[in-house]
């Protein structure tokens, strides 16, 4: 039985981009007659969150549950992810700077994050009756769904899986499936982007976003049987391995730049490598004989990635005055803005640029129509 999974990475505010390639999903479906496509969905961070919200629909057709994520991202701002009064910001950024100076002289530790993300979790309370995940798995609209996050202490990357009796688990290096009810706690988990976000407690375990360190982000829906994958990046892909703009100056780089770095590293795009790996095992079983194939366990995945073909990043470093003010006020303290781009595409949640996002991600989608098309409607 053909199984086609939906793998959506993570990103902040760059969630906005996979929904327009949803978007272009859902006019193909529409026009397919295909009223479900997907059997499997699988999310991190930015992606758990558009999970949560199209698996917790409770619209029969997958188009309609577009319909209403695509609302949300393009009337979104700032105030419904954190906490962006001025007093709250300043409180919390001089709780950062009297720890780091006082060090040891004082007891208390500091914020464990920059922002206070409770209007999040509102906004997903309000808009996300996860008691229908298991009415829609019943419908059989779709067989299982799971969004992973990292344990802070284990090290290791947690998937939370809700789905039909039987559904596989797995346990691997650094990677284990768990078999839950999903929650806002598991969505805000896996989004909690680190230091930004704070941690959040999952059954009395601290965990940060999905994608730190998570290098196999197409594994989850694999290991629950899907034998196609249609997965959504983030990240404008390289056509050269470390390919970059060469930048001449004698001035090292700005406390943003680096940060923007580090961030850019530690939540990297992990399908990019993934996909790769899936490229390179294909290509290796198409030269074994039947026989062969039949002796082992790994088997062929067929796979539509589809990434951004622009940069993310310099889209809002133009539309960096659509942050909150105290946001950019402290974003200049570490340097300019521009060199802060990184940081800003995953904090700007404001509608100037998600909605350029959705229009760039509705483009990408359609130009992969055919391709599409191709992965719905072949067994």
């Amino acid at each position: 039985m053909s199984s086609l999974g939906l793998v959506l990475s993570g990103g902040g505010a760059r969630g906005a981009f996979q929904v327009g390639v949803l978007n272009a999903i859902a006019d193909i479906c529409k026009q397919e007659g295909i009223a479900n496509p997907f059997q499997l969905y699988t999310g991190i961070s930015a992606g758990a969150i558009n999970t949560a919200f199209l698996t917790t629909s409770s619209h029969d057709h997958f188009d309609e549950g577009t319909r209403r994520l695509t609302e949300l991202w393009s009337q979104i701002s700032s105030e419904q992810v954190f906490i962006t009064d001025p007093i709250s910001l300043s409180k919390g950024g001089l709780h950062w700077l009297l720890a780091l100076s006082l060090g040891g002289l004082k007891d208390s530790s500091p914020n464990r994050s920059f922002l206070e993300t409770t209007p999040l979790r509102k906004l997903i309370a309000e808009n996300c009756n996860f008691e229908n995940i298991q009415k829609n798995i019943e419908k059989k609209k779709f067989r299982a769904v799971t969004v992973s996050a990292l344990d802070y202490f284990t090290t290791s990357t947690v998937s939370f899986v809700q789905g039909e009796e039987k559904t596989p688990l797995w346990k691997r290096v650094r990677k284990m499936a768990v078999n839950t009810q999903l929650t806002a706690d598991h969505i805000m988990a896996s989004a909690a982007i680190p230091l930004l976000f704070p941690p959040v407690t999952v059954d009395g375990q601290f965990f940060g976003d999905g994608c730190i360190r998570n290098h196999s982000p197409c594994a989850p829906a694999i290991y629950l049987g899907a034998n196609k994958l249609l997965a959504i990046g983030i990240r404008k892909r390289q056509d050269v391995c470390y390919a970059s703009q060469k930048v001449n100056t004698t001035e090292p780089p700005s406390v943003a730049r680096v940060l923007s770095v580090m961030l850019n590293a530690v939540m990297m795009d992990g399908l990019e490598v993934d996909i790769e790996r899936l490229e390179r095992i294909n290509s290796n079983l198409s030269k074994l004989t039947e026989r062969e194939l039949g002796l082992i366990s790994v088997r062929k995945v067929d796979y539509l990635w589809i990434s951004p073909s622009r940069d993310l990043s310099e889209i809002a470093s133009d539309k960096t005055h659509s942050l909150p003010p105290m946001i950019r006020y402290l974003l200049r303290g570490l340097g300019t803005l521009h060199e802060a781009s990184e940081i800003t595409s995953f904090l700007l949640f404001e509608k100037t640029y998600s909605e350029r996002l959705l229009e760039i991600g509705y483009e990408d989608g359609m130009r992969e129509k055919e391709q599409i098309r191709r992965l719905l409607l072949e067994p």
